[in-house]
């Protein structure tokens, strides 16, 4: 880990977690359609019920992916303007 990682992380250690949550949320949604390859094809009128749960689910992950990686994009955005400011010139 390089001093400028190791200060990132003292600075905004919730990152960690963000990247362990995103993570994780891309493990469920590789999981959910291997169990239900189905799953993004238009529903029919006899839709099992896992299904339509998998698929709110899977809605609900790409909604909080998305924020996450917006959450992220801010904090970093933040970080680099703290480096610049602290820069000699």
């Amino acid at each position: 880990m390089t001093p400028r990682q190791f200060h990132r992380l003292l600075v905004a250690p919730e990152i960690i977690v963000v990247d362990l949550a995103e993570s994780a949320l891309i493990a469920l949604d590789r999981a959910l359609r291997v169990e239900h390859p189905l799953v993004d094809t238009p529903p029919p009128t006899d839709h099992p019920p896992v299904r339509r749960h998998a698929r709110a689910v899977l809605r609900h992950n790409d909604q909080l992916r998305l924020v996450l990686r917006r959450y992220r994009d801010v904090v970093h955005a933040i970080l680099r303007d703290a480096e610049q400011r602290d820069l000699p010139f």
